[in-house]
């Protein structure tokens, strides 16, 4: 661990590290020094001689400058090196996010990937900024007083670290044991914090459905668990540190009784026994604050265990050589998948969408459609078979590459909480004032932007909070117009808005799709009608394709869920239209 956190600091970052500890090695002497002076002085005042005292008030005036100058320097210098490591672990985690499949996604849940980035980040931070720094210019010092305190008397000296090694034992031997406990108590952690993240979010569904409680049993037993966790973990802690400072402090009792006894018996010096007794306190310093240094690691450990489990997690591997494909058709080649072992399984899936044509994917729920879509921008890699965009394997193109040469339209738009414009321009980064209107233009939301408080630059909220669904939809075509990829993804965009926003997106849907090679996934089959071909899906297969006219045999499974379809919206026209007559002739008053 610690040679990896010190690979990943910056050379500056090592340097300003480097730095702190220097300058809190001359704040700690210059300490020790002035001590030594207040001996010195106490010592001319028992034998009568206070006439050089002038001499000695000034050194302790420059050695409290020094003192504090060095303060200064070593805090500003161990905060840079905290920011340093800060910058480089969340910057690594943040490139590695986008690297991941979406596999991964699904198994590391939101409030974990938000532990890490927050909390177990900031661990790394007080490790580099502050543990470090201290803890190492603790024990330079102690080593230097070491010395030089052998030299004053080698035998007070042997007296003065006579029992440290036991509480170094105790100290050694309990870290296992507070390796595990508080291992434990992270992933308790994990658990309460992802269950937090999961009930905010669901708030308005549990209002709405106020008499099941049993999210709220779970996150109470969550929060219920991790308490108990954090019991035990604090009771070891206690124990532990206990002995090992009851040890600390006897090995200053044993030095100072010995020596006692030696300076009765005309074996020690007053003045020897005076600078064991005050400045060996500076030698016990770092053994001390070891209670403290080693809670801190045992946090900083199980906090670099998940960043490991992040940063090592499996990415979307990359060609060593990328090619580039040679048109924008697309071929899936006997393609097999599953997600899990004994759940959902693609099996077999083979067709072809050439170029500047539209496949439309239908089936029931789970059928396989979006898992399509899914192979197909490399959110999961196949496993076995082959998806070919050009001639060429998608796994054989650089991931960049294939996600610059597809757009996607889906269902569920996601926003962010910045303005209009900046939401359009994920698009292309680098896109002009004037490629964003023209893009807003075709995607018909140009009117309604230009009639926000400031236009394009009004701030949406989070996931677009401020719009209909429609006009998120209407953006999100915008995006994917300025993007002007030759592959289209559309995740029946319609299928959820009002009938006025329904006619614009379909206009602006018709214009985006001129001239590209489009694959929609479609859950009325009505809007499908003159797709070039359509893929029919069940449980992981394509047990039908064709056009729409081919496909309506009265025994094919395609017709079956066109009438199935088609009852059901005649069945929902009836029941809207009935609520309404009842409303209407309620209100008339016979008279």
């Amino acid at each position: 661990m610690i040679k990896e956190i010190l690979n990943t600091l910056t050379s500056k970052g090592k340097k300003s590290m480097a730095a702190s500890i220097i300058w809190f090695v001359i704040y700690a002497l210059s300490g020790v020094v002035m001590m030594l002076i207040v001996l010195k002085m106490l010592s001319m005042i028992m034998s009568g001689d206070t006439m050089s005292f002038s001499e000695y008030w000034w050194y302790l005036v420059i050695l409290l400058l020094i003192k504090g100058i060095s303060s200064i320097f070593g805090d500003c210098q161990k905060h840079f090196a905290g920011f340093d490591i800060n910058y480089e672990i969340r910057k690594k985690i943040v490139y590695r996010l986008k690297s991941f499949s979406l596999g991964f996604y699904t198994n590391e849940r939101l409030g974990e990937i938000s532990t890490v980035i927050h909390k177990d980040v900031d661990n790394m931070v007080m490790v580099v900024g502050h543990m470090w720094p201290r803890m190492i210019s603790d024990f330079i010092v102690s080593v230097i007083l070491l010395i030089s305190l052998f030299l004053v008397n080698w035998k007070m000296g042997l007296f003065m670290i006579a029992v440290l090694p036991i509480a170094l034992l105790i100290l050694i031997f309990g870290l296992k044991k507070g390796d595990k406990l508080e291992a434990e108590n992270g992933n308790r952690l994990e658990d309460m914090v992802s269950l937090f993240v999961e009930y905010v979010k669901g708030i308005p569904l549990l209002k709405a459905f106020s008499e099941s409680k049993k999210f709220d049993q779970e996150l109470e037993n969550a929060i219920q668990n991790f308490g108990e966790s954090s019991k035990q973990t604090s009771k070891y802690k206690a124990r532990l540190l206990s002995r090992y400072g009851f040890f600390i402090d006897l090995a200053y009792g044993v030095m100072a009784v010995t020596g006692a006894v030696l300076l009765l018996n005309g074996r020690l010096e007053l003045m020897a026994y005076l600078i064991y007794i005050v400045i060996s306190k500076e030698f016990y310093k770092p053994f001390t604050e070891m209670e403290t240094h080693w809670m801190n690691y045992l946090a900083v450990t199980d906090s670099y265990r998940r960043i490991r489990k992040v940063l090592d997690a499996p990415i979307v591997k990359e060609p060593t050589q990328p090619q580039q494909p040679k048109g924008s058709d697309v071929e899936f080649c006997n393609v097999g998948f599953s997600y899990e072992e004994d759940e959902f399984e693609m099996k077999n899936i083979s067709f072809k969408i050439p170029s500047n044509t539209l496949t439309a994917l239908v089936g029931e729920s789970g059928s396989g459609k979006t898992t399509v879509t899914n192979l197909l921008l490399r959110f999961w890699d196949v496993k076995d078979g082959s998806i070919q965009i050009g001639g060429v394997d998608i796994r054989n193109m650089g991931y960049d590459d294939l996600l610059s040469s597809i757009s996607i339209v889906m269902q569920n738009v996601q926003l962010f909480a910045d303005t209009v414009e900046a939401n359009i321009r994920i698009g292309k980064a680098k896109a002009t004032d004037e490629e964003i209107i023209e893009v807003a233009k075709k995607a018909k939301i140009h009117d309604f932007i230009m009639s926000l408080p400031q236009g394009y630059k009004t701030t949406i909220g989070e996931n677009g909070a401020t719009l209909s669904g429609g006009q998120r939809q209407r953006i999100s075509i915008a995006r994917a117009f300025l993007k002007n990829a030759p592959i289209l993804v559309l995740d029946e965009v319609t299928s959820n808005v009002d009938p006025v926003n329904e006619a614009l997106i379909q206009e602006a849907i018709s214009e985006l799709a001129k001239n590209r090679t489009v694959l929609v996934i479609a859950h009325h089959l009505k809007t499908i009608r003159s797709a070039d071909q359509i893929l029919v899906f069940n449980k992981g297969e394509i047990v039908e394709r064709g056009r729409h006219e081919d496909l309506l045999k009265e025994d094919s499974y395609y017709n079956i869920l066109f009438n199935a379809q088609s009852v059901r919206e005649k069945v929902n026209i009836e029941k809207e239209m009935s609520v309404i007559n009842k409303h209407a002739y309620g209100s008339i008053k016979y008279v």
